[in-house]
């Protein structure tokens, strides 16, 4: 066997290798994925509202399917930014235990770092896990490590939310 030809037939072992490995992780990534944040269908959805110690407070609510900022500034606001912000209440959980064995200050959950209002359901956001990179998350009485996938979304601005900018 020639040099060249053994070194494409390495080259694509290689290529064969890691495509089974990316599909393993998938794989693993989805046995993870038990349980969601909340069992709220996102699109059924009618009011948001964003909350944090950092930022301004933002409400939304969607009007004839499409969604509308109300507060600070009243307009129509992003569809798809904000249906990604709603898709928060999906988040997949990778670790849920009982608020009460777990000390929700040293969690970033008193005073939470931010809420988010669904439809009258509080999610609160504390701090994140140092070794996974996950969240912590409050909903009625358990607390929720969920992949931190989403804190771009809470922690934005209103104007980046809205289909177009405001009029000074």
């Amino acid at each position: 066997m020639r040099r060249q030809t053994r070194t494409n037939l390495f080259l694509l072992l290689m290529v064969v290798l890691l495509g089974v490995a990316v599909f393993a992780e998938f794989r693993r990534e989805n046995a993870i994925q038990r349980d969601s944040l909340t069992h709220m269908d996102p699109d059924a959805i009618r009011s948001l509202t964003v909350r944090c110690q950092s930022c301004i407070t933002r409400r939304f609510e969607k009007v004839d399917g499409h969604w509308f900022m109300r507060e600070p500034h009243d307009g129509a606001a992003d569809d798809n930014r904000i249906a990604r912000l709603a898709s928060i209440v999906t988040a997949p959980i990778r670790y849920r235990q009982q608020k009460s064995e777990l000390d929700e200050t040293k969690l970033g959950l008193e005073p939470p770092v931010a809420t988010l209002e669904v439809d009258g359901l509080v999610l609160k956001f504390g701090t994140t896990d140092a070794i996974h990179n996950d969240r912590y998350a409050e909903v009625g009485d358990t607390i929720a490590l969920v992949p931190d996938r989403f804190s771009a979304l809470l922690f934005s601005t209103p104007e980046s939310e809205l289909a177009s900018p405001p009029k000074p």
